[in-house]
């Protein structure tokens, strides 16, 4: 049996997880982000992460080796999920969350996004309609990470759906920057390949939409033409009192039935417009002589052609 692909979101996650931020204020800003991150009321504040994701959890311990401090994985199967609770030993063991752990430099900023990005997040798969969101803990961690992706220029927006919060990007454009600032330059490049196909792919359909929607209507316009000069034709009063030009026309759509407007136009050896105009006259004709057919003092509204 064929192995399972990987969604696009756990390819993302995959890329992000081996990096361990090499300055010790980036280090303590992924592990705020995978705290803000996640299910709410899933870990006690302080000294828990907990993630569905395995991969988020080594990535997790290795970033707190990085600095020294002692942490154990606990995996816990819960009736919707397995769940991964990392925990950091200590007496008192440092706040994982707190926001006075991050600085202001920019690094800092895109960490906190990979971390919380690594815990809660998801993306769309690249030829489907762009969306990437972040699941916070609460709406003031929500909040954070959409202010977070502000100040790297991504426009995001904070909304709560069924009693949980969360930051998310909606447009093709700033859901490519968002997986660049967080560090998912692979996961970009193959984004941004899928975007292509996928616009490529609807302007294609919109063109052949266009194009079969224009062929109905040309159809539609020639059955009506071809029972209006049906019609005429058989009402030799009214045939015989037609100008010239538009009884030309009707026979011209009688035996070529099945013609475009140009190729009807180029038989008469005239233009387009003025065989529109003609044949717009002869189906307004034959519409006057079906509502006067019981009038025989009436005569149909004649036409220069």
């Amino acid at each position: 049996m064929a192995p399972r692909r990987l969604s696009f979101t756990a390819e993302v996650v995959a890329e992000l997880a081996p990096h361990v931020p090499p300055l010790p204020c980036c280090r303590a800003a992924l592990l705020v982000g995978m705290a803000w991150a996640g299910e709410p009321g899933a870990a006690r504040a302080g000294a828990e992460l907990v993630t569905t994701r395995p991969v988020a959890a080594r990535a997790a311990l290795g970033t707190l080796r990085a600095d020294r401090l002692r942490a154990h994985v606990e995996r816990r199967r819960t009736p919707r999920r397995v769940r991964y609770r990392v925990t950091v030993e200590g007496d008192p063991p440092p706040p994982l969350d707190a926001p006075e752990r991050l600085s202001a430099g920019m690094c800092c900023t895109r960490t906190l996004l990979r971390g919380a990005f690594l815990a809660g997040g998801a993306v769309s798969h690249p030829e489907r309609p762009a969306h990437l969101e972040i699941l916070a803990r609460s709406a003031q961690t929500a909040t954070a990470l959409g202010d977070a992706f502000g100040r790297l220029g991504v426009d995001a927006t904070v909304v709560e759906r069924r009693g949980r919060w969360l930051a998310t990007v909606r447009t093709g454009e700033a859901v490519g920057v968002a997986l660049s600032v967080i560090g998912a330059q692979g996961g970009r490049l193959r984004y941004e390949e899928g975007r292509v196909v996928r616009e490529m792919r609807a302007a294609v359909n919109r063109r052949i939409n266009g194009e079969t929607a224009n062929l109905r209507r040309t159809a539609d316009a020639a059955v009506r033409q071809v029972e209006a000069a049906t019609r005429l034709r058989n009402d030799p009063v009214r045939w015989e009192g037609l100008p010239q030009g538009l009884r030309e026309a009707a026979e011209l759509r009688l035996r070529h039935p099945q013609d475009t407007l140009e190729r009807i136009a180029a038989h008469a050896g005239v233009s387009r417009s003025a065989m529109a105009g003609r044949l717009h006259r002869l189906t307004e004709s034959a519409r006057f002589a079906g509502a006067v057919a019981g009038n025989p003092h009436s005569n149909p509204a004649r036409g220069g052609g």
